[in-house]
């Protein structure tokens, strides 16, 4: 067969094929779409801490209490002052009489007891350095001499009188006050004080200082203190005219006083 004869058939075979085939594809593309995937990222916001207005200094400062200061108890002895107490426990002599309810300091009994207020707490700031450097160890305060406790003090002289008698006749007005115009204070102890008639009134741990310093003896029932001391009677016992006499401890008279 001639080329001529047999072109036209291999052309109709080449379309024949063609339509076949692209038959097939859309056949295929129908059964099978492609499904177009869209991935969608999704990204967290990761919140990330803003940073301080103000940053840290690399040396903190940090304030630390120092322990409170506790109130104590002081019993009075032989020898003690109210100065020499202040400047033993550090603190203030007007605060002392405060917390104790004195209006002179002259006025002690041996035997009493003081209460210490507590001095102000204060509060220290402590530096921590970045390298934690030691602080240095505080030197200690140099404390002031121990109070003395023996005998009361040798210097000067103590001049004891029978001041005044009040109240003569009615028992919760009647009272008896002596007074040191001395210089030295003086203890009172195995003192007594007596009337025409033979009582006797016995001085315990009572000091008498100086400078004008006094103590009352009431003739009624009370509660001693520094100042004012009770004999305890329940009725009075002195009379216009009457002498009243003060011994000391190994029984001479001190001092005499006539009652107007």
């Amino acid at each position: 067969m001639s080329l001529r004869r047999t072109l036209p058939f291999i052309l109709i075979n080449i379309v024949v094929s063609a339509i076949v085939v692209l038959g097939i594809l859309l056949w295929w593309d129908n059964r099978n779409p492609v499904q177009e995937i869209v991935v969608t990222a999704t990204v967290e916001a990761v919140s990330l801490p803003t940073a301080a207005a103000g940053s840290l200094s690399a040396v903190e400062t940090a304030e630390t209490p120092e322990p409170e200061k506790q109130e104590q108890r002081h019993t009075v002895s032989a020898g003690d002052t109210l100065g020499k107490i202040s400047q033993f426990y550090d603190i203030p002599l007007d605060d002392i009489m405060a917390a104790n309810g004195l209006t002179d300091p002259n006025l002690l009994s041996v035997g009493q007891e003081l209460i210490i207020p507590a001095g102000p707490a204060t509060e220290v700031a402590v530096v921590e350095e970045p390298e934690q450097a030691e602080a240095p160890e505080p030197t200690p305060e140099a404390l002031p001499s121990p109070i003395p406790t023996d005998a009361p003090l040798a210097e000067g002289e103590a001049i004891v009188e029978i001041s005044a008698v009040t109240g003569v006749g009615e028992l919760t007005e009647e009272a008896v006050q002596i007074s040191n115009s001395g210089n030295r204070q003086i203890a009172l102890q195995g003192w007594t004080l007596t009337d025409a008639n033979g009582r006797v009134f016995s001085f315990g741990q009572v000091t008498l200082f100086g400078d004008g310093a006094a103590v009352t003896i009431h003739t009624e029932k009370g509660q001693n203190d520094a100042a004012d001391l009770y004999w305890g009677l329940e009725s009075p016992i002195w009379e216009s005219g009457e002498r009243v006499t003060l011994l000391d401890k190994e029984g001479n008279i001190a001092a005499t006083f006539d009652i107007p």
